[in-house]
């Protein structure tokens, strides 16, 4: 049954009809072309707006209808077209790293088969998706083991306020019942500094103005046709601001490209035809034909809306997470006694002590002390110590690895300090900074190493585009989902691996953040002497050209993927 509908961003019900799929008129004898998608039997009629510009079908079919006339996993084609999907869903992800570092909760609507919220989910965000399909929630939650899957129309969807930090709809707000309703509990249910990412067909562009009704973007399941202005006007109206906007260019097969050229036109077809049957129709084309816009927007601040953004807290329910301690050790047997007497065993569930092959008696002292011990067969170093220790706490389940030198260097009674901004979900890992006030020097630390450290930092700040006042400290905590999301596994055996984990974790995106801390220099205490100091000075600038020449895709290294 057909549905008479006013317009969704201005309300008025005056329109001029541009395009229909019957012959005479349902009500506007206006002179308008039929269209040539004729994928189901029933009438469709397109019109736009007098007062907005905002085009739509009117009347609409119900909704059901066009639902199914959608791409279906049986035709192959969302399968077949893996490659390109990747390609789309890694620059888009891309670009959203100028906006939103941190990577956090992400909400899909509409998300195909599945492949966006995979690649998502490798870049180390918390996936989450809305999709009508039935078929594709299952063959998405089969194939990339993805769950936090909803089947249904999104209007139907219930989230915490203020709750996801970045919000997609690729290819689905042309498709909506309701774009201005579905937009508004949108903007309920993003964070204050959360994104929103859309795009849909122009209606409004070159190739559309020429083709007219045998334009691609012309189809009985697009329900909705913006420009760049109403689709503006929408975002305003639903209380977002434009961030970003730009052409979006699609990936396929070179073998969809001549399919659609087939249907436009049979001639030119023909003398490319033979490419179907070779190689190259497998291959991915990237075309731009600037009838497709992308944007960016985030939530207006205006005085309307003052009260919502204040309301942070969401009704989420929290689990006490695990702290676990990890003492990477070797030849810490005089000083081992006072750093476990100093961890605050209200906040700690477990402390697990990694021996690096020690000449003394660090082991007998751990068993005395009650640690679960591991013990290396020959010494394989700082980096390899700390390997062992994130894996052994990991497989106990830890949320939070929390690293204290058993040299007694480190106050332990810091670590509450420590994990609060991970246990508040503020940060995924946490460093104790000798470098904020004046906490290394008034430890004890000698000046030549002080003055190396400001120097060091200061180009790692430059190098990575971030801020730490320190990258050297042996007092950390991680978050599993730092843990996991970083192949540290990869990494230096020695000591440059303080250093390359942490970059691993920018290029992840992951949220670094750091507590004031005093330390102890005294004889017994480690520390690297001058010339070693100088060897990973040296192995610190190696890891940063490294860093850059992944960065801008000049040469890619296995560990920082």
């Amino acid at each position: 049954m057909l549905t008479k509908i006013n317009c969704n961003l201005c309300g008025a019900d005056n329109y001029e009809v541009l395009f229909k799929t019957y012959s005479g008129d349902l009500s506007v004898g206006a002179d308008s072309l039929e269209m040539t998608d004729r994928s189901i039997n029933i009438p469709v009629r397109i019109v736009r707006c007098r007062k907005c510009g905002l085009v739509y079908t009117n009347p609409r079919p119900p909704f059901d209808c066009l639902a199914s006339d959608d791409v279906t996993l049986e035709s192959g084609s969302y399968l077949e077209e893996e490659r390109g999907a990747r390609f789309g869903a890694k620059a888009i992800l891309k670009k959203l790293k100028e906006f939103k570092k941190a990577q956090e909760k992400l909400l899909a609507i509409g998300f195909g088969v599945g492949f966006f919220m995979d690649e998502a989910k490798r870049s180390g965000w918390e996936v989450h998706g809305v999709e009508f399909s039935k078929p594709v929630v299952a063959f998405a939650k089969e194939r990339f083991g993805l769950e936090n899957l909803i089947e249904g129309p999104f209007e139907h969807s219930i989230f915490p306020g203020n709750y996801f930090d970045f919000i997609l709809l690729k290819d689905i707000v042309d498709h909506l019942e309701d774009p201005k309703k579905a937009l508004i509990e949108i903007r309920r249910i993003l964070r204050p500094s959360g994104v929103l990412y859309l795009n849909t067909p122009n209606i409004d562009s070159t190739i559309s103005r020429l083709l007219k009704a045998r334009w691609w973007g012309i189809k009985h399941a697009h329900i909705f046709y913006f420009t760049p202005r109403t689709l503006s006007k929408m975002l305003d109206v639903t209380g977002f601001v434009h961030m970003a906007s730009r052409p979006y260019a699609r990936v396929y097969s070179v073998k969809y490209w001549l399919e659609k050229m087939e249907f436009y036109n049979r001639d030119l077809f023909r003398v490319f035809s033979f490419l179907k049957r070779t190689k190259i129709a497998l291959k991915t084309l990237r075309v731009n034909l600037w009838d497709r816009i992308e944007v960016f927007a985030r939530k207006s601040r205006r005085l309307e809306y003052l009260e919502e953004m204040e309301c942070l807290n969401v009704a989420v329910e929290k689990k006490r997470m695990k702290v676990v301690v990890v003492l990477p050790a070797y030849n810490a047997a005089r000083t081992l006694g006072r750093t476990v007497a100093d961890i605050p065993k209200d906040v700690v569930d477990e402390i697990i002590l990694v021996d690096d092959h020690s000449s003394d008696d660090t082991v007998l002292a751990a068993h005395k002390l009650g640690l679960k011990v591991y013990v290396h067969e020959k010494n394989r170093g700082y980096g390899a110590n700390q390997k062992t220790c994130y894996k052994k706490a990991l497989e106990l389940g830890a949320d939070i690895a929390v690293m204290v030198h058993p040299d007694y260097q480190y106050d332990p009674r810091v670590i509450p300090e420590l994990i609060e901004p991970i246990l508040k979900g503020q940060a995924d890992a946490v460093f104790g900074s000798r470098m904020m006030k004046r906490g290394a020097l008034e430890g004890g630390m000698p000046i030549w190493k002080h003055n190396a450290n400001i120097l060091l930092t200061a180009l790692e700040n430059v190098a990575l585009g971030t801020y730490l006042t320190e990258y050297h400290s042996g007092f950390r905590a991680y978050s599993a989902k730092y843990l996991k999301s970083v192949s540290f596994m990869l990494d230096s055996d020695g000591f440059i691996f303080d250093t390359e984990i942490i970059v691993q974790g920018l290029l992840k995106n992951m949220r670094i953040e750091e507590v004031p801390i005093r330390t102890r220099y005294f004889d017994e205490a480690s520390m690297i002497k001058f010339w070693p100091s100088v060897c990973y000075g040296f192995g610190i600038l190696s890891t940063l050209a490294k860093h850059c020449l992944h960065y801008y895709g000049v040469w890619r290294f296995k560990q920082f993927s």
